[in-house]
């Protein structure tokens, strides 16, 4: 343990180690010292409390001088002798300054990929109903203003609104909670959670007739087109509206999906069962007719996009069908058929593009095989036809 009077002189003429560190301790002030890296030089202050060395950094030399560093040096040891650790202390002011919106911003700037409605519903539950506490420390929302607020929110906006303010303020705080290990416990622990039955539920065999009757009574082919589509691969909306003639390869009978829910990254083929080949072969003679050289599956004369967008069910359509449905549902609907037809969990999850279970060593050697898929895809078709037109006629 190396020591000297530290002084600007003594501190000016150490030479830097060409790798670690090295210590130089005060011989006049106990505790007192300097830290020589590689590239920096910074004083520190070091004592025992209950037990434990405890060692502070003041500031680099440079940015502070030789003397502010021994008379801050003075100062905290005086503390510590009193038994309180500076680093502690740090840490809770720390922990006091990081505020909801500090914390949220966090959430969202780390490397997870997130849809860009995922973002939005984040964003919205913040503003409608914790803008308020935005600039209020993590820290100083208790549990009990936690539980108020999902109350209170389920009684103005609803059940669903007040579930998703408190997940979108969970997902934020155990953000922060990493980076700031000395903030208590999530108050969201407090919250009863409103029982939430799902909105989109699948439709039940028995009315796969009715349904697909309902659909092929609408005029307008495109979206009548959609709705099956969707309901004879599971896709999600989104990835449905935008389906460009440039995705699908009639030679392999595969659709590709560029920009799936997760981004680039989770960007996967669909391999194709014969109905659903006959639906795109349809919709590419039609289209031509109707949109020549439009570059969208489903295109839309009224959508500034040019392809057809939030294709949703009127409250009028609802009322005339026998079996309403939203697109959502449709999804639901294949992943139960998916089920029912005796696929793999594996092969629906790669199919409806799901993450495999983390964890699951089995998955990590899984591959996704087109022709496979393919078979398990005609599966789910055949699946659903056999209810829509069972084989007795009935």
């Amino acid at each position: 343990m190396a020591k000297g009077k530290i002084n600007k002189t003594f501190v000016d003429n150490l030479e830097l180690p060409a790798k670690g560190q090295k210590f130089y301790y005060d011989d006049v002030l106990m505790g007192f010292g300097i830290r020589v890296g590689a590239k920096v030089k910074a004083y520190f202050v070091q004592r025992d409390i209950a037990g434990r060395t405890v060692r502070t950094t003041l500031g680099r030399h440079g940015d502070i001088t030789t003397n502010q560093a021994r008379r801050t040096a003075e100062a905290m040891l005086v503390v510590m002798r009193q038994g309180v650790n500076p680093n502690e202390r740090k840490r809770a002011s720390q922990v006091r300054s990081i505020t909801l919106g500090g914390a949220a911003d966090l959430y969202l700037a780390d490397n997870k990929l997130r849809a860009p409605k995922t973002i939005k519903s984040f964003h919205e539950a913040i503003r409608l109903h914790l803008s308020d506490w935005q600039k209020r420390p993590l820290a100083e929302i208790t549990r009990q203003m936690v539980y108020d607020r999902h109350r209170r929110i389920g009684a103005s906006s609803g059940k669903y609104a007040a579930n998703a303010a408190m997940r979108s303020f969970r997902v934020a705080y155990r953000r922060a909670m990493r980076q700031h290990e000395d903030l208590p416990l999530c108050p969201t622990v407090n919250v009863d959670w409103f029982p939430e039955q799902p909105r989109d539920a699948a439709i039940p065999a028995e009315q796969l007739a009715a349904l697909y009757k309902d659909t092929q009574a609408m005029p307008n082919a495109i979206r009548r087109d959609y709705y099956l589509f969707v309901l004879f691969t599971g896709l999600r909306r989104n990835s449905a509206e935008v389906m460009a003639w440039e995705h699908v390869d009639f030679d392999k009978d595969v659709l590709q999906i560029p920009n799936p829910k997760g981004g680039t990254t989770r960007a996967f083929v669909l391999p194709l069962s014969d109905y659903l080949v006959d639906i795109l072969q349809r919709r590419r003679v039609e289209n031509e007719q109707l949109f020549p050289g439009n570059a969208w599956v489903f295109p839309s004369a009224k959508a500034g996009s040019g392809h057809i967008s939030e294709p949703k069910l009127t409250p009028k359509e609802k009322i005339a069908m026998a079996v309403p449905f939203s697109i959502h549902g449709l999804r639901h609907t294949w992943i139960t058929a998916a089920n029912a037809a005796g696929l793999s969990q594996y092969d629906i999850k790669m199919l409806a593009n799901h993450s495999l279970p983390k964890g699951d060593v089995t998955a990590g050697y899984i591959g996704a095989h087109t022709e496979s898929l393919r078979a398990s895809q005609q599966q789910v078709t055949d699946y659903l036809w056999n209810y829509i037109i069972p084989a007795d006629g009935a």
